[in-house]
Parts: C-alpha cells; sequence; structure tokens
C-alpha cells in the first residue's frame, strides 16, 4: 500500500471537484481488525474508514433494496475468503454489510469456528435473517473470493453473476511466464489496486460529507465489539446479544 501515492490521488481528487475539507490517509496498527487505513483531518480528528461502502457492487444492491425492486427483503447470505486477511478482518467487514444492506441493527450472533474459517448466524432488529461464511484459510497466492446474495419476498440479488463461482476479470493475459488478470474498476484511479481505489474513494467521500465521520466512527466501535463478542460465542456456548443503537 503507497500511502504516498494514494495520498496524491486524494488531493487530486479534492482539487477536482473544488472540496473545501482536507485529510490525509494514515496506515491503521498492524493488529487492526478494520480498514488497512483511517483518514486524519486538518483538525486532528481521526475518521475510521469503510472502504466497503461507496463500492460500485455494493451501492447497487442497496440501490434495489431501496428503490423497492426487491419486496419483502428476509434473507441475506454473504460469503468473503481470503489468503492474506484475518478471520477478525474478514467479519468485521461482513457484519457491517449485514447492517448497511440489511438496513438494521444486528441484535444476536453465534459462531462456529474451526481454525481460520468460521459459519455465522445473525438477526436483525427487523427479522431478517443472515448466514455469513469467513475464511482466512485460502492458500497462500490466492485472490480474494466473496459473494453477497440478497433474497427477498420478490426477486434475489446478488454482487456475482449466476453460476459464477470466482471473481471474473476484464481481461485474461496468457504468457510465457503465467497468467495476467487485469480489471480497471474507477476511471479516474488508474494503477492502483483495488483495495487501494476504495480506501481512497472511502477517505473522499468523508471529504465530501463531513457528518460521515460521525456516522463511521461510531459503526467501527460498534463493530470492534460485534467481532469481538461473535468469536467468542462458540466457547461460550452461547449466543452474543447487542442492544440498538441509536
Amino acid at each position: 500500500m503507497n500511502l504516498t501515492e494514494m495520498n496524491k490521488a486524494l488531493q487530486w481528487l479534492r482539487d477536482k471537484y473544488a472540496v473545501k475539507a482536507d485529510g490525509t490517509l494514515v496506515a491503521s496498527a498492524p493488529d487492526s481488525i478494520g480498514a488497512d487505513a483511517s483518514l486524519k483531518l486538518e483538525n486532528g480528528t481521526s475518521a475510521a474508514l469503510l472502504p466497503w461502502r461507496p463500492e460500485r457492487r455494493f451501492i447497487e444492491l442497496k440501490k434495489l433494496i431501496d428503490g423497492k425492486t426487491l419486496e419483502g427483503v428476509s434473507t441475506l447470505r454473504f460469503a468473503a475468503m481470503s489468503a492474506e486477511q484475518s478471520l477478525e478482518k474478514l467479519l468485521y467487514r461482513e457484519l457491517d454489510l449485514c447492517e448497511y444492506l440489511g438496513e438494521s441493527p444486528i441484535v444476536s450472533t453465534f459462531a462456529v469456528i474451526s481454525g481460520k474459517t468460521a459459519n455465522v448466524i445473525v438477526k436483525l432488529a427487523d427479522g431478517k435473517s443472515c448466514s455469513v461464511e469467513c475464511s482466512g484459510a485460502l492458500p497462500l497466492g490466492t485472490e480474494e473470493m466473496d459473494r453477497h446474495e440478497i433474497i427477498a419476498r420478490r426477486g434475489i440479488a446478488c454482487d456475482r453473476v449466476v453460476d459464477t463461482q470466482v471473481p471474473q476479470s476484464s481481461i485474461y493475459q496468457f504468457t510465457a511466464n503465467g497468467e495476467k488478470r487485469y480489471t480497471d474498476t474507477d476511471t479516474e484511479l488508474f494503477g492502483f489496486s483495488n483495495a487501494e481505489i476504495l480506501l481512497i474513494r472511502a477517505a473522499f467521500e468523508v471529504l465530501r460529507y463531513p457528518e460521515l465521520v460521525e456516522v463511521w466512527n461510531k459503526a467501527d466501535a460498534r463493530l470492534l465489539r460485534m467481532t469481538e463478542k461473535t468469536l467468542a460465542t462458540e466457547k461460550n456456548a452461547a449466543p452474543a446479544y447487542f442492544a440498538e443503537e441509536k
């Protein structure tokens, strides 16, 4: 992660769109289970980043819910697998997506864990059920894989193409040195990895909408608690319960 170049890109976006607020991306602590970077604002305030929220596929899923294209959402089925991300880090993100796409706070969780993998049952305050599968046990060098499916009384939506088992790339290059893949996801941030692009975009969202600082910081604190308590449920042999926060 090249923070110097990422901050240059962030300032370029800020200047291009005449955003007055200013801030700098700062690397998170090595043991952090949240995003890999936070945003330090010019007034000294630190803003937690939730870089998956501004990601296009999740924006589109949320539009389907908000626009009532999906009627009577009842179940969320999420899966996230990685060779590099820890189980805690994966679960942190997926729990946030449960609340964000489910549009209701989590009230209870229960996990069954084996090594670096976990199956979690999540209940939302409005009655929706979520099934979350996380694994940090993929072989090294394997591309991260995830899938997010929303099941409703009328309609089903997913962030992957029907019958797709692994993420697809836009261009495949087969050479004497092996296979290379290319997928451009942002027309303004060429040259950055997808993870870097998401962090830059999340930081830019905070600069554009300063009210997100409080919202995301509050969500981060809640997610840290929920992740810790969820992973402890198997050892405790009892679900973890969470109060609805206003």
